[in-house]
């Protein structure tokens, strides 16, 4: 079994793109480009091959001034959103990514891969608009800067003609910019953890659905057929089990996230290819297959290698929630594990 890692981001909703003049202080370039080389070859000595990270996220930096989604409607007030191109300094961002993957490759003997994601959940929830600014000059009266929108974004998947414009205008660019490196890229993820915005599929009755499952299937699907042509596998990162079993989505590569709060038990793959995209290094979750043995990070990896996965994920090497404990002992027990079979990396 590979061992991957969720990197996830350095910035949510800024990795790619300009993000707020405010937030970005001067910088014409994200501030992974610091620190991404030497992260990569840490992961490569820990035998990671698989680094899992979002793309356009919440859509803060996809769509902005103009082009940002705005909050429309007498009655039933609710954001509306017009897909616009990718900015060339998005693209490139994504492209100074791969090269930087590439390189590293190229240099440590290792082959370390790429699992993007194109869009999170969160850019289908509604709108935030997260700065401030002065109507007028020496006012002292702050408003809402409608220039700079997270989230508010669901139009994309909800509206089929939107829909179209999305995938043309933001995920091919993106594919395109993927295929000089076919081998870099492990799968691309479409969306992340879609059970929480979408009808039928949220786990939570008293969450409002944002997206008919219709149009979420047709995004899924559309997006897939995309990938596929571009020469990569389509997958979806799935919140539980359950929910990939429920809805059939059928992706090249079958991922769901486990968290099971010492409820459920990680069981033996009944899927193709399958993998778990998320899992947490924070010992509080608890699995209970493993009260016997121990809530540790390798009894983690080893049991999902048990039960047949062909990569497992652990949450998060650059997060900080109640799911991380990014920690010397877990780096130690990824390492324990990569490094007791030469197989497992391969």
């Amino acid at each position: 079994m590979q061992v991957g890692v969720n990197y996830p981001w350095f910035d949510y909703g800024w990795d790619f793109g300009l993000g707020p003049p405010a937030w970005r202080a001067g910088r014409n370039s994200p501030r992974w480009y610091d620190h991404i080389d030497q992260d990569l070859q840490h992961l490569v000595d820990l035998g990671v091959s698989v680094v899992r990270w979002f793309v356009l996220a919440d859509g803060l930096t996809y769509g902005t001034g103009d082009d940002s989604p705005r909050l429309r409607g007498w009655f039933r007030r609710r954001w509306h959103f017009d897909p616009p191109p990718l900015t060339p300094e998005f693209v490139a961002h994504f492209g100074e990514l791969l090269a930087r993957f590439a390189a590293t490759n190229h240099t440590s003997g290792h082959r370390i891969q790429l699992l993007p994601v194109f869009i999170d959940f969160h850019f289908c929830q509604p709108g935030i608009m997260p700065l401030a600014t002065s109507p007028s000059p020496g006012s002292s009266t702050m408003v809402p800067d409608r220039g700079w929108v997270k989230q508010g974004r669901a139009d994309a998947i909800r509206d089929c003609r939107k829909r179209m414009c999305f995938l043309e205008r933001a995920l091919d660019p993106l594919l395109s910019a993927s295929q000089p490196y076919l081998d870099l890229i492990y799968a691309w993820e479409i969306i992340n953890e879609p059970d929480w915005v979408t009808e039928e599929w949220n786990p939570d009755p008293a969450r409002e659905p944002l997206v008919p499952e219709s149009s979420m299937r047709a995004f899924i699907e559309e997006s897939s057929e995309r990938i596929r042509r571009a020469g990569f596998r389509p997958t979806v990162g799935f919140a539980s089990a359950g929910t990939l079993r429920q809805c059939g989505v059928a992706a090249d590569v079958s991922q769901f996230h486990h968290y099971p709060g010492g409820a459920a038990t990680l069981d033996r793959h009944e899927f193709d290819l399958r993998i778990i995209g998320e899992f947490a290094t924070a010992a509080t979750d608890i699995w209970p297959d493993l009260i016997d043995t121990g809530q540790t990070v390798l009894n983690r990896l080893r049991r999902a290698d048990a039960c047949g996965y062909a990569l497992a994920i652990p949450w998060a090497f650059r997060s900080q929630d109640r799911h991380t404990t990014w920690s010397a002992d877990v780096e130690n027990d990824v390492r324990a594990f990569t490094h007791a079979d030469g197989s497992r990396t391969s």
